[in-house]
């Protein structure tokens, strides 16, 4: 016949049991916070990439009409290489042609579009506000040339984030 004595049988103690489960809690919570973590810079990296791309259309938006004025121009009617894009601050579009000057950056907070150009960014009232502003800086370094600066910026769990891009337009005229 076997012995049922209960100090011959082996279990866990109480002690090992709680020992056991603030191990496991421990790995829970790094994987946790691991997954919180990743999950941010994932934010953050597709925020940024927006925002460089923002910076970049900026750019390219101002050199759009450096270009259209060149190619406007003519002996019968002269235009300037600058028409548009003097020394100062603006807002611009894919949308619109002209530049907008404004005073500051919070005067040029772009919207993300709805409707028929869904998911682009522009200034139109009415559509709702993305979390990106952008504000293009221009300034004369010659006669003949123009600093562009693009910046792009904007606000993610409280802290604020810029990008900025900076390029050169020459006179092609001379």
């Amino acid at each position: 016949m076997k012995n049922l004595n209960c100090k011959n049988k082996l279990a866990f103690s109480l002690l090992e049991t709680i020992v056991v489960l603030f191990i496991i809690s421990i790995g829970l919570v790094s994987i946790l916070s691991l997954t919180v973590d990743s999950t941010r810079a994932q934010n953050l990296n597709k925020n940024s990439l927006v925002a460089y791309n923002l910076a970049a259309e900026g750019l390219e938006l101002i050199k759009n009409v450096r270009d259209t004025n060149f190619i406007q121009n003519s002996t019968s009617t002269p235009i300037s290489w600058d028409r548009y894009i003097v020394e100062g601050t603006y807002r611009t579009d894919w949308a619109t042609f002209q530049p907008v000057a404004v005073g500051n950056i919070s005067e040029a907070k772009l919207q993300l579009s709805t409707g028929a150009y869904t998911n682009l960014y522009w200034h139109k009232s009415g559509d709702q506000d993305s979390i990106f502003s952008r504000l293009i800086t221009t300034k004369y370094t010659s006669v003949n040339s123009l600093q562009v600066s693009s910046l792009v910026e904007w606000t993610d769990q409280g802290q604020t984030y810029q990008v900025e891009l900076k390029s050169m337009l020459y006179d092609w005229t001379y």
